[in-house]
């Protein structure tokens, strides 16, 4: 296939993967992110699998390492805040053989944008206003948000799940998204409360409701807040988010209410839990990846480790040599498979993330304490396996 001018759209974990893989086999890679900057810490998240194989193929494990949270307690409380039970994080640890992480999600990017930034163009604050394929697909011509315009030989869409690539390229999101009755929203706060303990992650549930609540570098405290939701939102704007948030938690005791009325001090992530599914991932010279066709659901977890590896699936494919359609085409079915496996377990799990009942949560606490009993490890390690994409 040789070298090509490859656009990629978006800066996050797919996006800057991607484009570290594709620089170092040699192509001419632009880089473009709708953000003025970097985003900042975002939420926690759970790395393993897939993104762990990828990230110990790219040496980046020590720098893991030092973003990762060694949290020893995991505290699971009630609505007022009193201990149910708690667990020891090395024991769910070693249900992964130690190759798991616990990071924030943009301490991960900018791990990632370190590997790229001396090599790599990126363009802040700009975006595709219209691709356009000429006829004898050859060449993708792309108009960006200044105005300016170029040619690319492949165009790829990494602009999560919300992808105006997509959008574009297939058509409007209502045709692939599957919304999962759930919204969540997060937010981090200067200062740590009083009742939270610097090396413990708490999680408050009940019926329909959750909130997450740890302790983060800086003297901060971040927040991850779900529950289920009937309706889609009409905006996804600061006030829409702060205004629902405390109309659904405004009962719960503990720090809860404290963390309300603070929020709206802060930049908050909100949005609605929900897949996306695509009949195909690509269309001529535009292909996407990342949440904008591989998105499972924060209920389905592994997004971002799932995310890296579909970037290095597709970045192998595009260098193996052989046409372009072959490789697009080699990428999905590689990929595609266990992404859907992902989200069908993503579906079947909503009731347990997020139970509606006391008697599911009941059930919730008694399959989370399995992870400290030896006897029940397999159990849980065959639920909670990780997909593999990458192959041998």
């Amino acid at each position: 296939m040789g070298s090509m001018k490859v656009l990629i759209a978006g800066a996050g974990i797919a996006g800057l993967t991607l484009a570290y893989w594709l620089r170092r086999s040699g192509h001419d890679i632009v880089l473009i992110e709708k953000s003025p900057s970097r985003r900042p810490e975002g939420y926690m998240i759970d790395f393993f699998g897939t993104g762990y194989d990828v990230a110990e193929k790219m040496g980046i494990l020590p720098d893991l390492e030092t973003i990762h949270y060694p949290t020893p307690r995991l505290a699971f409380l009630d609505a007022n805040g009193r201990q149910k039970f708690s667990l020891n994080y090395a024991a769910v640890r070693k249900l992964f053989g130690g190759r798991h992480f616990n990071f924030m999600r943009g301490d991960l990017e900018r791990v990632l944008y370190t590997k790229v930034k001396d090599n790599v163009p990126l363009r802040f604050e700009t975006t595709i206003e219209m691709c356009r394929q000429k006829e004898e697909k050859s060449h993708v011509q792309v108009t960006f948000s200044s105005g300016a315009t170029d040619e690319f030989d492949l165009v790829i869409g990494s602009d999560g799940v919300h992808s105006q690539v997509r959008k574009q390229t297939f058509g409007d999101e209502q045709r692939f998204r599957r919304f999962l009755g759930y919204h969540t929203a997060a937010f981090i706060l200067p200062g740590r409360p009083q009742e939270v303990c610097s090396e413990t992650l708490y999680t408050l549930t009940v019926p329909g409701r959750q909130v997450s609540v740890y302790p983060i570098r800086g003297d901060k405290v971040a927040t991850f807040f779900i529950h289920k939701a009937q309706r889609l939102v009409s905006d996804f704007s600061s006030e829409t988010a702060v205004r629902e948030i405390r109309a659904v938690y405004g009962g719960l005791g503990w720090v809860v209410p404290e963390l309300l009325e603070r929020c709206d001090r802060s930049s908050m992530y909100f949005d609605e839990v929900l897949q996306i599914e695509l009949p195909r991932w690509s269309a001529g010279r535009i292909v996407l990846v990342g949440d904008a066709c591989q998105c499972v659901s924060l209920l389905a977890g592994q997004g971002a480790s799932m995310a890296m590896g579909g970037a290095y699936v597709l970045a192998e494919e595009l260098t193996r040599g052989g046409d372009l359609a072959s490789a697009l085409r080699s990428y999905e079915q590689r990929v595609k498979p266990a992404i859907e496996k992902k989200q069908r377990m993503g579906r079947r799990m909503a009731g347990w993330f997020v139970p509606d009942s006391r008697l599911q949560m009941a059930t919730n606490d008694l399959f989370t304490r399995m992870a400290e009993w030896p006897v029940a490890w397999r159990l849980v390690k065959r639920l909670i396996a990780p997909e593999s994409i990458l192959g041998s």
